[in-house]
C-alpha cells in the first residue's frame, strides 16, 4: 500500500459499534448545530461524546478527518502538522497540498504553513467533517488563539466538530454565534429512560418501565455506564452508578482471560498501533482482537490508521487491575522503549524506559534524546520538552543516572523557572565526575548548561572553563551548541540571547579569551559571533558609526556553512543601526532582506521580526500597529515569562501602553522587571524599569518614575550602555531632566555620574526630535484639562440647550467672542462640536 493510499484512511474514525439504538432527538441537535458549521461538544468522560458524534455521522453521510488528541499534541507544531495530515488525507493526489505538509519548514511556523494547505486544497463536490477530539487536552494559547482563523479558512463543505470535557474556552468564543444551537451539552447526551429501553431493545433485551428507571438511576444516564450495563446483560437498581465497580462484576470479571491478558498488557500506553500491541501482548492477532473490541464496545476507540486507544474510565480501571495484580511491569515499559526507539520517537522512548523503574541502561536513551531530536527552533523545541516533563521523574533516576539532572536544568532555562533550574545545576556541579563516567558529550552538554547559569557572569565562567573542560576528551566537531539546539535563541540581538552578555563588555580581552574556552562549543558561528558581540556592545553606547563598521566585518565573516539566525542577528543590528541614523532607505533594503531570509528559510524569526516591526511603529505611538500586534496568535496572556519570547513581551507591554492600557502595561512590565532579576539579565531588567519610568510619569507618578528610571540607570552605567533609556525619547525625557535636576543638586550622594546622564538626556533628546513616544496619548490624556471662567460658562450654557445667538443675549458678548471662547474650549477638550463637547466635560468632571 503506497503512503498516499495509507493517508485517505488514516484520518477515518473508530467504526460505530454494530447495535447501537438511534437517538432522534440527540442527532437533530447535532444536525442544528452542524448547520452554524462549528459544533462544540462538552461533556464528562463516559457521556458518548464520541460514539454520539459517530451516530451523527453516519446518519450525515459527511466524509470525516478524525483527529484524537493526546497530551504530546499539546504544542502547535505537533497539532497543527495532525490536522494538516489530516486535510491532507482528503485530497492525497494534491501535490501542492504535500509540498507544504512536507515542508521542513512545517514546525517553524505551523499556523501560516495550515493556512497555506488550505489555501491549496482545490475545491471538489462532497461534504467532510473535522473532529477534534479530546481539545480538553489542548492548553496551549498559541493553538487555541489561532484555532478559529484557521478554521474559518476551511471550506464551506466543512463542518467541524470540537470535543471536549471542558466548557467552551474563552479562545474559541469566537467560532460560536448561537451559544444554544452550537454547544452540545451534558443534557443533550445523557440517555433517556426511554432511549435506554429503546437500545436495550436493539440488544434483544427488553425492559420494563420499572427497570428502565433502575438503569437510568444506575447510570445517571451516561453512554459508557450504559453500554457496560447492556453489555452485562443485568439491571441494578443502585443509584450512584460507579464505573469500575459496576465494570468488574457485569463485565471483566464474564471476559476470557485471554482477552483480560490483552487489555492489561496494552494499557501501559495511552495509544497503540498493532505493532506495538502484538510487542507488548505477544500476541499474533493483536490487529483481529483490537477491531473485534472496538466493534462490539465502545471501550476502546481506533483513532486513525490502525492506532486505538482505550476509553478514559476504562483505561483508568485497566491500570487499577493492572496494579493490584502484583506483575511486573518493567519488562512492558522497556519493549515500548525499544519500539518508540526504532520509530526514532527518542522523547517516548526514554519516557517509557524511564517508567520501567529500572535506570540500567538509559544512558542510551537520554544520548539519543539529547543529541538526536535536532530542535533548533527554540520555541518548538520548548514545547517538546514540555511534553516530555508532562510527569515529574522518580528521585530514584536522578541518583542513577545524574545526567538527567542537565536535562531538568535545560528544560526549566528554556522555560525560565529559575529555581528549578538552580537546583538542577548544583546537582550537575555536585555529580560532574560521575556524569564524565558517561560519554564525553553529556560533560559537553553540561558546560552548555552551565553558559547561560545566571548566578555567574562569563568572565568568571571563562576562568572557570577548565573545571568541566579536563572532562571532555574531544569536543564536537562543528560545536555541540549549534548541533542541538540556536545558539542565539532565535532572538533579534546576539548580546541579549541565550544569556545577557553585557559583562564581557567591562573587558576589552574579552573575545580572545572566550575563543580559547567557549568559542569550542560554537564552531564555525564563532568566526562572526565574535565580531558581532561586538558590535552589539558599541551600538548599546551609541557609538552608532562604529558599531555599523564593526557589525559589517561580523557580516564579512559570515560564510555559507554558517546559520541564518547568526545572518538574521547581524541584519537586525543593522536595521537599527541605519534606522536610527536616520538613513531610511538604506534601512529599508536591510529590511526587505531580512523579511525575505525570514519567508523563505527562516520562519521561527516571524513573531520576533513582527515584533520588531511594531516596535519601529510603537515609537510613534501608532495605536493602529498595537492592536494588529495583540491580534497576533502568538501573542498570548501570560502570567510568567519566557526567555525566548521576552522580546515579544517588551512588544507586547509597549503596545498596552500605547493603546492607554495601563493595567496590563503595568502587568507586563512587572513580569519583565522580576523576570531581569530573577535570571540576572541587566538589559532585560533596565529596559523594565525604563518602559516602567514612561509609565509612571505619563500618568503622574513622578516619584516613582524616577525611582525606575535611576534604577535603570545604575543597571547601565558600567557599561556605559545609553540606548536603552534613550530610544525611549519623548517618553523616557521629562523623567531623565527631573533625575538631570536631582544629580545636580549640592546634596546628591549617589552613584549615577554627571557625564552619564547627560549623555543619556542629548540622545534621548535627538530620538524625541524623530519620534512622539509610546506614551504620546498617555500624556496628552493624563494632562488637567483648566477652562477659563468665560470658556466653562460657554460650556455650561451650551449644556443647557442654548444656541450661539442665546449666549450672546444671556452674556451681552458679541457672537464673535462667543465664538471665540467656545472654539478654544472644544481645542481644550479635543473634540469639534457641542455634544462631544458637553460629554467630555461631564466625563472630566467640569459640569
Amino acid at each position: 500500500m503506497s503512503e498516499l493510499n495509507f493517508l485517505s484512511d488514516k484520518f477515518a474514525p473508530n467504526i460505530l459499534p454494530e447495535v447501537y439504538a438511534p437517538r432522534l432527538n440527540l442527532r437533530s441537535a447535532f444536525h442544528h448545530a452542524a448547520e452554524k458549521s462549528v459544533v462544540y461538544v462538552s461533556a464528562p468522560a463516559g457521556s458518548g461524546k464520541t460514539v454520539s458524534t459517530l451516530l451523527w455521522l453516519g446518519e450525515s453521510k459527511r466524509k470525516p478527518v478524525w483527529i484524537g488528541l493526546d497530551s504530546y499534541d499539546n504544542a502547535p507544531s505537533v497539532f497543527y502538522k495532525q490536522m494538516a495530515t489530516g486535510i491532507f488525507s482528503i485530497q492525497p493526489e494534491n501535490q501542492a497540498m504535500k509540498q507544504v505538509l512536507t515542508d521542513p519548514a512545517f514546525s517553524a511556523s505551523p499556523v501560516e504553513h495550515m493556512v497555506q494547505l488550505l489555501a491549496e486544497m482545490v475545491p471538489e463536490e462532497g461534504f467532510y467533517a473535522l473532529v477534534l477530539d479530546d481539545m480538553h487536552m489542548i492548553t496551549s494559547g498559541e493553538i487555541r488563539k489561532s484555532l478559529p482563523s484557521v478554521i474559518r479558512r476551511l471550506p464551506r463543505s466543512f463542518a467541524v466538530l470540537i470535543l471536549s470535557r471542558h466548557e467552551l474556552p474563552e479562545e474559541l468564543e469566537p467560532l460560536i454565534h448561537d451559544r444554544g444551537v452550537q454547544i452540545i451539552t451534558p443534557d443533550h447526551l445523557r440517555f433517556s429512560e426511554d432511549e435506554i429501553r429503546e437500545y436495550f431493545g436493539s440488544l434483544g433485551r427488553f425492559l420494563t418501565p420499572e427497570e428502565s428507571r433502575f438503569a437510568y438511576q444506575a447510570t445517571e444516564g451516561w453512554a459508557m455506564g450504559v453500554n457496560a450495563m447492556a453489555k452485562s446483560g443485568e439491571i441494578s437498581p443502585k443509584s450512584g452508578y460507579i464505573f469500575d465497580q459496576y465494570f468488574k462484576a457485569q463485565v471483566w470479571d464474564k471476559w476470557e482471560e485471554p482477552l483480560q491478558e490483552f487489555c492489561l498488557t496494552t494499557s501501559i500506553a495511552d495509544e497503540f498501533d498493532i505493532e506495538l500491541a502484538s510487542i507488548l501482548s505477544g500476541r499474533s492477532d493483536a490487529d483481529y482482537i483490537m477491531e473485534q473490541l472496538s466493534r462490539t464496545n465502545s471501550f476502546l476507540s481506533r483513532l486513525h490508521g490502525d492506532t486505538y486507544r482505550y476509553h478514559h474510565l476504562f483505561l483508568d480501571f485497566l491500570r487499577e487491575q493492572l496494579s493490584k495484580s502484583g506483575r511486573k511491569t518493567s519488562s512492558l515499559y522497556k519493549k515500548a522503549a525499544e519500539y518508540y526507539r526504532d520509530k526514532k520517537d527518542y522523547s517516548r522512548a526514554l519516557r517509557f524506559w524511564l517508567d520501567s523503574g529500572d535506570y540500567n541502561g538509559i544512558d542510551t536513551y537520554l544520548y539519543l534524546f539529547l543529541f538526536e531530536n535536532n530542535k533548533g527552533i527554540i520555541a518548538d523545541y520548548a514545547d517538546f520538552l514540555r511534553t516530555f516533563f508532562v510527569k515529574d521523574f522518580p528521585q530514584a533516576a536522578f541518583k542513577q543516572v545524574p545526567a538527567l539532572h542537565i536535562l531538568s536544568a535545560w528544560y526549566y532555562y528554556l522555560t525560565s523557572h529559575h529555581r528549578e533550574f538552580e537546583e538542577h545545576m548544583d546537582a550537575v556541579y555536585k555529580a560532574l565526575p560521575r556524569i564524565a563516567l558517561g560519554d564525553s558529550k553529556f560533560v559537553e552538554y553540561a558546560i552548555l548548561a552551565y553558559s547561560v547559569d545566571h548566578r555567574t557572569g562569563m568572565l568568571t565562567k571563562i576562568r572557570q572553563f577548565k573545571r568541566f573542560g579536563r572532562y571532555v576528551k574531544k569536543f564536537t566537531e562543528g560545536g555541540l551548541a549549534t548541533n542541538i539546539a540556536s545558539f542565539s535563541h532565535n532572538m533579534p540581538y546576539m548580546h541579549r540571547s541565550n544569556l545577557d552578555y553585557s559583562d564581557l563588555a567591562l573587558d576589552p580581552d574579552s573575545m580572545e579569551k572566550l575563543d580559547k574556552t567557549f568559542a569550542v562549543l560554537l564552531g564555525a558561528e564563532w568566526n562572526y559571533i565574535k565580531y558581532g558581540i561586538t558590535a552589539c556592545f558599541t551600538f548599546e553606547k551609541g557609538r552608532l558609526k562604529e558599531a555599523l563598521t564593526e557589525n559589517e566585518q561580523a557580516l564579512t565573516a559570515f560564510g555559507e556553512e554558517n546559520k541564518d539566525e547568526g545572518l538574521i542577528c547581524m541584519l537586525i543590528l543593522q536595521h537599527s543601526i541605519l534606522w536610527r541614523q536616520r538613513r531610511y532607505i538604506q534601512a529599508r533594503r536591510v529590511l526587505d532582506r531580512l523579511t525575505e531570509i525570514t519567508r523563505t528559510s527562516a520562519q521561527f524569526f516571524i513573531p520576533n521580526l513582527e515584533a520588531y516591526r511594531t516596535r519601529l511603529k510603537l515609537y510613534e505611538g501608532n495605536k493602529s500597529a498595537a492592536s494588529a500586534w495583540l491580534e497576533n496568535y502568538y501573542v498570548i496572556e501570560t502570567d510568567h515569562i519566557e526567555l525566548f519570547r521576552s522580546f515579544q513581551h517588551f512588544t507586547t507591554a509597549r503596545a498596552y501602553v500605547v493603546l492607554e492600557d495601563t493595567e496590563n502595561a503595568l502587568h507586563y512590565l512587572s513580569l519583565l522587571k522580576d523576570f531581569g532579576k530573577n535570571v540576572r539579565r541587566p538589559l532585560d531588567l533596565a529596559e523594565a524599569c525604563v518602559l516602567l519610568a514612561s509609565l509612571f510619569w505619563a500618568v503622574g507618578k513622578k516619584r516613582e518614575a524616577e525611582e525606575e528610571l535611576e534604577e535603570a540607570l545604575l543597571v547601565l552605567q558600567p557599561f556605559g550602555f545609553i540606548l536603552t533609556a534613550a530610544d525611549e525619547g519623548a517618553s523616557i525625557l521629562p523623567v531623565l531632566k527631573r533625575l538631570w535636576t536631582k544629580i545636580n543638586r549640592n546634596d546628591y550622594n549617589g552613584e549615577l555620574r554627571r557625564t552619564y546622564v547627560h549623555e543619556i538626556l542629548l540622545a534621548a533628546h535627538e530620538m524625541s526630535k524623530q519620534q512622539k513616544g509610546i506614551t504620546f496619548h498617555l500624556a496628552i490624556n493624563s494632562k488637567p484639562i483648566k477652562l477659563s471662567a468665560q470658556q466653562q460658562r460657554m460650556i455650561e450654557l451650551l449644556a443647557e440647550g442654548h444656541r450661539n445667538s442665546e449666549i450672546c443675549q444671556l452674556t451681552g458678548l458679541k457672537l464673535p467672542t462667543v465664538k471665540t471662547h467656545i472654539s478654544a474650549a472644544y481645542k481644550k477638550l479635543g473634540v469639534n462640536n457641542a455634544m462631544d463637547a458637553i460629554l467630555k466635560a461631564r466625563e472630566l468632571g467640569l459640569l
